[in-house]
C-alpha cells in the first residue's frame, strides 16, 4: 500500500537550511520551474538564478508532457531544468534566499527532489504545498528531529 506524507509548509520554510541540506545529501538530483528570459531560443537559456544554477543543470525540459512529474502548472515561458545534487549545489542552494519561498524571493519556483529516478520530495509554491511519496523511516526521523509537521495520506 503507498502512502504520501503531507507537511506542514510553514515548517518547511523555518527550517529550510536543514530541508535543503538533508535532500540534497539524500538526492540524485531536483527540478525547479524556471522562467526564461529572451531570446527564447537561447541554449543555455537565461533566467534569474542562472549564474548559481547552469554548472549543475542536467537537462532543461521545454515542453509539460515530458516533465517528470504531472501535478505542476506550465506559464507561458516557463521549463523545468534538472540538476544534480551535489555539495557544489547545495552551497548555492543555501545561499539564495529561502527557496520555499519563491514568490516571496522571485526564485525558481516548485522544487522538487528525486531518488533513483523516483519522486522523494516536491512542492507546489503557489498553494504552499508539500510532500514525500513513500517517505523512508530515516525522513520520518528527520521530520520528527526537525519538528516538521506532517500527517499520512493512503493512496
Amino acid at each position: 500500500m503507498l502512502h504520501r506524507v503531507n507537511l506542514i509548509y510553514d515548517d518547511i520554510v523555518r527550517v529550510e537550511p536543514e530541508v535543503i541540506d538533508y535532500l540534497t545529501k539524500h538526492s540524485d538530483s531536483f527540478s525547479v520551474i524556471i522562467e526564461i528570459k529572451k531570446p527564447y531560443s537561447q541554449m543555455p537559456p537565461s533566467f534569474k538564478y542562472d549564474i548559481q544554477l547552469c554548472p549543475y543543470v542536467t537537462e532543461y525540459i521545454f515542453y509539460k508532457k515530458d516533465w517528470p512529474v504531472d501535478f505542476l502548472g506550465q506559464l507561458k515561458h516557463h521549463i523545468m531544468a534538472i540538476c544534480r545534487c551535489c555539495k557544489g549545489v547545495r552551497k548555492e542552494l543555501l545561499q539564495m534566499p529561502n527557496i520555499f519561498l519563491p514568490i516571496e524571493n522571485d526564485l525558481p519556483e516548485d522544487i522538487c527532489f528525486f531518488r533513483n529516478g523516483k519522486l522523494c520530495f516536491a512542492t507546489i509554491s503557489h498553494e504552499k504545498m508539500a510532500f514525500m511519496p513513500n517517505p523512508t523511516n530515516e525522513d520520518i526521523r528527520f521530520l520528527e528531529n526537525h519538528k516538521i509537521g506532517f500527517y499520512k495520506e493512503i493512496m
